[in-house]
Formats: C-alpha cells, structure tokens, sequence
C-alpha cells in the first residue's frame, strides 16, 4: 500500500512541475508573448500604461525577457541588438484609440493595439482571418542556430476558435 502511494505521490509531484514550467508568468497587461524551441525563456509584450491606466499610443508595448529556467520568472530587458534585429517593434502609425505596430523580425505582418471590452488587444490577420493574437512560436534549425525554420501564429477569431498558421521561409 505504501509503495502505491509513493507511486501516485511522484506522479502528482510530477505534474505539478510540469504545470509550474509552462507558465508564461501572465500579467493583466499582457497581450501576446513569443516562444521559441531553443530554450523556455519567453519575450513578452505588454501594454504601456502608466499608473493612472493611461496608454502611451506613440509607445505602445513594453517588451521584456522571462525566465523560465535558471531562474524562474524573473524578468529583463531585451539587449540593444535583440531589440534592433528580433524582437523590438516600430510604430507604423497610431491615433488616440489604437497603434499599428511590426515587430522587427517580421515586419511584413502588420499587428493593431486596441482597445476592447476594456481590454487591449492584438489585431493581426492569421490565415486570412481577423483574429486575436495570443503567441507566437519561432523553430529554429537547431537549439544553437539563429536561423528560423518556422514560426507559427496563434490566436482566436471573433468565434472564439483558435487559429492558427505556420510560416515557413
């Protein structure tokens, strides 16, 4: 009986690790974060209010690091170069509602921040649909390679279904 429990006691444990390591450490301000298979680190992007809730539309998303391995849940600025070349955006155009915004490494899919129901969120077309982006998940050819296999966007329609679609170069 004893060697049952301490079976199913490892499986709980087990899980509960599991569970614990895809965390994307949400916040109420986030809109969308990017994965990618090299390690479990995520680059999050937040909306950019200050402490009156009012949003900055000519910097519209704060982007950042979390840690999810050495340690866990810790956060961090993007360096000068990841900024410039990955993961930093440019502002195409705003107005007092919304923001158009590309990320650099993929300034060819155009994403508008607005704001809906009270929340603010990402407007991007996947598939050919008006969808709600959630992630986005970068392959690369190998855990030590910069070079991108594919990468896949993921969101939801104004059904509520998800949607999903993998770029491939």
């Amino acid at each position: 009986m004893h060697r049952v429990s301490f079976i199913l006691l490892i499986c709980l444990f087990s899980c509960f690790l599991r569970a614990e390591d895809n965390s994307t450490y949400s916040t109420q301000n986030r809109l969308f974060h990017i994965e990618r298979s090299k390690n479990k680190n995520l680059v999050c992007y937040d909306i950019n209010v200050n402490s009156s809730g009012i949003w900055d539309v000519s910097n519209p998303v704060i982007v950042y690091w979390i840690n999810r391995e050495e340690r866990p849940g810790e956060r961090n600025g993007l360096s000068a170069i990841q900024k410039k070349l990955a993961f930093g955006y440019k502002v195409t155009s705003h107005d007092k509602i919304s923001a158009t915004i590309v990320i650099n490494a993929c300034s060819n899919r155009p994403i508008r921040v607005v704001k809906q129901n009270n929340k603010y969120c990402c407007l991007v077309k996947i598939n050919n649909q008006d969808a709600y982006l959630t992630k986005i998940f970068v392959k690369t050819k190998s855990p030590d390679s910069i070079s991108v296999e594919y990468v896949e966007l993921h969101g939801s329609n104004a059904k509520g279904g998800n949607v999903l679609e993998r770029i491939t170069n």
